[in-house]
């Protein structure tokens, strides 16, 4: 692609030449190193200098499309809403050839949806419909959702309510498409005034899927508030409806349990005052551009993803939902930086906090680990903060191997804990009982373990985790097989579980058995570096020492910690035999 940039660029440059030839030669030469600069930029995932090393390149040459799709990618997922725009009309009049190299894969429905967000950005409803023309529900699509969802829309633009309405009554035979065309239903009945319509369709969709969709209650409850102002003779039972499906829903759901607090403060609260109700066109469109973004990243993070969180951003920057999204999507595509700047944005509400959590997870996952644990101490020390709070705090401390400071963390959070103790905070005690394992106190980290394995007794990862610590210390043997094999019975194509039992056959001495469960268990995991260790020394024992050696040198190539290594090192230097004495006299 390189050398056909250049030679792109040369041909469209070589008509200046005659005239000047050294003016030519210095514009290609720069037009060409800032192509080059945006493309490292990109493979940085420096998107927004991408984007801007790509219109100096474009500045000299309008006429290579895909050098115009790298910079409409970089553009639209820095945020650039001018940028793009004006790259996404001009692939529309000149669109690259199929197969096109870029960044992300955006083609035409991404173009046509990005000119279409623009327009609902500038409230230009006949550009809106212009563009919105040009794009098409992927191919095979038995209901066309999202082009029946920009059609309803631009109606409602025009205050055309109950022709926006008929397209989005059919599709009883799709369910995905009948929950799309149903909420949005409830978003042009709100938006119309048509409260006790929309109070009855949001209150549909909570009953059958808005239990882990926070706003979706909100807006069926803010809704009923305002259907109770509108009819006066029924507002107690509207009131009463609202109040009941405030109180169901996720219980720590910041949104929720903001609204909730409101509305017991103030029980003559109204709708439009507790929130969640959409007020334009172009909030509707972005609960639809939020929506799609997160199904188009349910199993795994997929580009699209990343266009319509930024496509929501772009038609109602006013919502910290928008932001909010926008910065999971990038921090999930490991856009660090970009996610965090979507964050920053995000300073007031009932989502603030949650946005300050994210943004020291994405410090943390961009290796800023100081920087991550200042910001999680300052949130854990906050008044009313919870044990999920000190919880996420020891997991940075255990990244930057602090087992220590976890472990008082965590502490913590257990103190925090509700009393008494159930299965769903086992999790916890599992966690504080292998930091401690990890700092070296197995007598503090045992109880831990313990405690996990009686919470949830059929836990595979718990009661592997501590019958294999017991077997790593010639402890209570017997019984770490018993923990090992329930936890097989559990989870029995588990390669860490499989890996437990052979090692238990090799401490055993039944090294034949050993060799062939670690070989399944590396089978299973070919990336541990311990599962190498294991088979290499079990192999060893039954007389395969070039096989042994060739292992424990994989096992060198798996990034093993500094304790492992060395072990290994030894073991190719002197053997298993001399390494293991040497080890045994050491731990007199």
């Amino acid at each position: 692609m390189m050398l056909g940039m250049r030679t792109r660029l040369l041909a469209v440059l070589v008509c200046l030449a005659p005239a000047a030839p050294a003016l030519a030669t210095a514009r290609q030469d720069a037009a060409l190193a800032a192509y080059l600069r945006g493309r490292v930029a990109a493979g940085e995932d420096d998107l927004a200098r991408a984007s801007a090393n790509f219109g100096v390149a474009l500045a000299t040459d309008r006429e290579v499309p895909e050098l115009r799709l790298n910079a409409f990618e970089a553009a639209l997922v820095s945020g650039d809403l001018r940028t793009m725009t004006r790259l996404a009309d001009e692939l529309a009049a000149n669109p690259p050839e199929p197969g096109a190299a870029s960044r992300f894969g955006f083609g035409a429905p991404v173009v046509a949806l990005a000119r279409a967000s623009a327009a609902a950005a500038a409230r230009d409803w006949r550009g809106f419909d212009a563009a919105r023309a040009g794009f098409r529900d992927p191919p095979g699509a038995a209901t066309p959702v999202i082009s029946t969802l920009l059609e309803a829309w631009s109606r409602a633009a025009r205050g055309r309510w109950d022709e926006a309405l008929a397209p989005l009554t059919g599709a009883e035979g799709n369910p995905l498409a009948r929950s799309y065309f149903l909420e949005h239903q409830g978003h042009i009945l709100a938006l119309a005034g048509r409260y006790a319509e929309a109070a009855e369709v949001y209150a549909r969709i909570v009953a059958a899927e808005g239990a882990s969709v926070p706003r979706l209650r909100l807006q069926a409850a803010s809704t009923a508030l305002e259907a109770a102002r509108a009819e006066p003779a029924k507002a107690a039972a509207w009131r009463e409806k609202a109040v009941l499906i405030l109180g169901g829903g996720p219980p720590a759901d910041p949104l929720l349990a903001d609204a909730r607090a409101r509305l017991a403060a103030t029980p003559g609260l109204d709708g439009r005052r507790l929130g969640g109700l959409v007020q334009s066109p172009g909030e509707g469109l972005a609960l639809l551009f939020m929506r799609l973004a997160a199904d188009a990243s349910r199993d795994r993070p997929q580009p699209s993803s990343l266009a319509f969180a930024r496509f929501a951003t772009f038609v109602a920057p006013q919502m910290a939902e928008t932001w909010l999204v926008a910065g999971d999507m990038l921090g999930r595509h490991g856009l660090h930086a970009l996610a965090i700047a979507s964050l920053d944005r995000v300073t007031a509400g009932p989502y603030a906090r949650s946005a300050r959590v994210r943004r020291a997870q994405l410090l943390a996952a961009s290796g800023d680990l100081a920087g991550a644990r200042a910001r999680l101490a300052a949130l854990a020390e906050e008044p009313g903060a919870g044990f999920e709070d000190w919880v996420r705090l020891a997991e940075v401390e255990r990244e930057a191997k602090d087992y220590r400071a976890a472990a008082e963390s965590l502490s913590r959070a257990i103190a925090r804990l509700p009393d008494p103790a159930s299965p769903e905070t086992a999790w916890v005690w599992f966690l504080r009982g292998a930091t401690l394992e990890q700092a070296g106190d197995w007598a503090a980290a045992e109880p831990d373990l313990r405690r996990a394995v009686e919470l949830q007794g059929e836990n595979a990862v718990f009661l592997n985790y501590l019958g294999y610590s017991l077997l790593d210390r010639g402890q209570s043997l017997d019984e770490a097989d018993a923990f090992i094999a329930r936890a097989f019975k559990a989870a029995p194509d588990n390669g860490a579980i499989i890996d437990s039992m052979g090692w238990s056959k090799f401490v055993r001495g039944h090294f034949a058995e050993a060799v062939e469960l670690l070989e399944q268990a590396r089978a299973a995991e070919p990336h541990d570096p311990t599962v190498a260790d294991h088979l290499g020394d079990a192999l060893w024992r039954v007389g395969r020492r070039i096989e042994a050696r060739h292992v424990w040198t994989s096992a060198l190539a798996l990034e093993p910690d500094e304790k492992l290594r060395a072990r290994l090192e030894r073991k190719l230097a002197v053997g298993l035999d001399l390494a293991a004495a040497e080890a045994a006299f050491a731990r007199r």
